[in-house]
């Protein structure tokens, strides 16, 4: 169980990493903008909220100024995760709790960058619970269930039926079997200090005076913001034969890969489009298409040097009665003849 559960963890944590590489790609999407709050940018911050599993987005200016994807507003400058964005990290806040749905959201947040110069931060909320629910849901045929606690021992978030297994949001884990029987060499002073350090363990619990009520619980550290992660199962459960179906862990990985590098893919070939159509414009003439005066001095001079004794003739090109032209018709037709002019040379 220790091991299963020490599993899940590290995948936990290999699942937030996959965000932050995303939401990453993402926010450096949004730097090439010089105006962060530019129409693509709240564009694309709406499509993250429809299309991902990101329940909302923000973009958040560096005052602290947040615009949310619903079209909110509000100052979030004291927020530490904002704080921490703002100095270049990638972050997650503490738990957010919800009274309403019993669910526990945290927000990953990550620095926006135009130029190397942090110019705000992309921040969105990530359900927890839901996190929780679905790495244990294959362990042991769904028979246990798992928590997220705090090094204190309060549980954030939870997955189970709170009347099988009494332990609702918001209690504390140590406070909750302070009363039950240990069936184990360890006690809860023990599984204090392994929460405060961050250690593996496995306990044996007897929650009344039946030993049908037996249970292990196996923990671990989660990986982030000191928390652990705790799975409770009945010991008649546990040692019934299980499987876990890996193939689903597979395929969420993957899905998640390909996802990521496909955008990875998108911004490079954006990234050489854009690059193409600037060298364009910086080596043409706006109006006429052709090579502007500093390109045209370029390629003679690289001629001269490859071919320095072949014999060259330059053309020099008068538009006969132009003056008459604009005087006449005005600039904006001169312009067409010289247009023209770019177009047939």
């Amino acid at each position: 169980m220790t091991s299963n559960v020490a599993k899940q963890s590290d995948h936990a944590l290999s699942i937030l990493n996959i965000h932050y590489g995303f939401l990453n790609s993402i926010a450096d999407k949004m730097g090439d903008s010089s105006d962060i709050l530019s129409d693509e940018n709240m564009e694309l911050l709406v499509s993250l909220a429809a299309n991902t599993d990101f329940e909302r987005t923000a973009l958040i200016e560096a005052d602290g100024t947040a615009y949310y994807d619903n079209g909110a507003i509000k100052n979030v400058a004291q927020r530490k995760y904002f704080l921490e964005a703002m100095k270049g990290q990638a972050t997650l806040s503490d738990p957010l709790d919800s009274s309403i749905d019993q669910e526990t959201r945290v927000i990953l947040c990550v620095p926006v960058r135009c130029n190397d110069r942090i110019i705000g931060a992309l921040g969105e909320s990530y359900n927890v619970t839901a996190l929780s629910q679905m790495l244990f849901n294959d362990i042991f045929d769904d028979a246990g269930y798992s928590l997220i606690v705090t090094k204190e021992g309060e549980i954030i978030a939870y997955d189970g039926e709170p009347s099988y297994h009494k332990i609702t949001y918001g209690d504390n884990f140590f406070d909750f079997y302070k009363d039950r029987t240990l069936l184990s060499k360890n006690s809860l002073v023990n599984v204090k200090k392994d929460f405060s350090a961050g250690n593996d363990g496995l306990i044996k619990i007897r929650t009344d005076s039946n030993k049908k009520s037996d249970q292990y619980i196996a923990y671990t550290r989660l990986g982030m913001n000191n928390w652990m992660i705790c799975y409770v199962i009945p010991v008649s459960d546990a040692q019934n034969s299980y499987s876990f179906i890996k193939s689903y862990e597979g395929i969420f990985m993957s899905v998640f890969c390909i996802l990521v590098l496909l955008l990875v893919f998108y911004i490079i070939h954006n990234n050489r489009i854009r690059n193409e159509e600037l060298r364009h414009d910086a080596q043409t003439d706006g109006l006429t298409g052709v090579l502007n005066k500093r390109t045209t001095e370029a390629l003679i001079n690289e001629i001269l040097e490859q071919r320095p004794h072949e014999k060259g003739t330059f053309i020099i090109l008068d538009v006969d009665k132009f003056k008459e032209v604009n005087d006449h018709y005005g600039h904006a037709v001169g312009d067409i003849v010289l247009s023209t002019l770019g177009q047939t040379l």
